[in-house]
């Protein structure tokens, strides 16, 4: 199905990072921190059609073994990332929301549409499609002083297509979230900008001085980070999901940053000193 064209190469990108046991291997050395991965699941009880028009969602993530706090912290940015907050009127209490109720409220929304069309159209059959979410948080890599991670949401509640975002998170083992500050020297703005332009033109086929032009939604025609990044072992990588720089018929955009590119304002004594060489 082209709905989900998306989606599937994304979800075997995200398969490789199953449950681990310290002993294994990552990406960037040996897992530091034990996990399981769990999940909640609901299916609609006012289904039309099984098949066709009822509502699914599931959402799966990692429980971190005797770190309660990590585990916590990763699943309120999966909670963020999956959208369920995108509500202007997202209440305290939702930014607290478990997995369970995520996935409870997404399909109780469905359950308001069919109940409200049954109420207001008596006689007629209720016209729709099929409602469907799948969250899955998974860990990426881990060094002793790192866990990377992404959350990866599937979402469709009707319209012409579905919506498929990728957001990445880098943690401490205390539950703490990396920002760029932390990776870099005071003063690195400048340079870690022009470096990322210059390799986002060269990667998208631009020289140096072209407009962006309609093609990009950067603000003032300027090109612009956001901070949705992965530190990997070879760079950090940058995400850009659909309809935040390009329309929604280009998918996303990705833009790797060689920690070569960076060596003049890496912060030695932050995470990125086991990466680079």
């Amino acid at each position: 199905m082209k709905q989900v064209s998306l989606f599937f190469p994304l979800l075997l990108l995200l398969a490789a990072c199953e449950s681990k046991k310290p002993e294994q291997q990552s990406a960037a050395g040996a897992d530091t921190l034990a996990y399981t991965i769990k999940g909640d699941s609901v299916h609609s009880q006012l289904c039309v059609r099984p098949d066709s028009l009822c509502a699914r969602a599931q959402f799966t993530y990692p429980v971190f073994e005797g770190n309660q706090v990590l585990t916590d912290s990763l699943l309120r940015h999966a909670v963020a990332a999956s959208g369920y907050l995108d509500n202007p009127d997202a209440t305290a209490a939702q930014a607290k929301a478990s997995p369970t109720q995520v996935v409870q409220d997404f399909v109780k929304d469905f359950d308001t549409f069919i109940a409200d069309q049954r109420k207001r159209f008596p006689n007629e059959p209720v016209m729709g499609s099929a409602w469907e979410t799948d969250i899955r948080t998974q860990v990426l890599h881990q060094t002793p002083q790192l866990i990377a991670a992404a959350t990866l949401t599937y979402n469709y509640s009707g319209g012409a297509h579905p919506n498929t975002n990728l957001v990445y998170v880098n943690l401490t083992p205390k539950g703490h979230q990396l920002t760029l500050n932390e990776l870099f020297k005071p003063g690195y703005e400048k340079t870690l900008a022009a470096t990322a332009e210059k390799l986002f033109r060269t990667q998208e086929g631009l020289k140096a001085g072209d407009p962006y032009g309609e093609k990009y939604f950067f603000e003032n025609n300027a090109f612009a980070l956001n901070d949705n990044f992965s530190i990997r072992p070879e760079g950090l990588l940058f995400r850009y999901n659909p309809y935040e720089i390009k329309a929604y018929a280009e998918g996303p955009t990705e833009l790797l940053i060689p920690y070569a590119e960076l060596k003049s304002i890496i912060n030695t004594d932050g995470v990125l000193k086991s990466f680079v060489k």
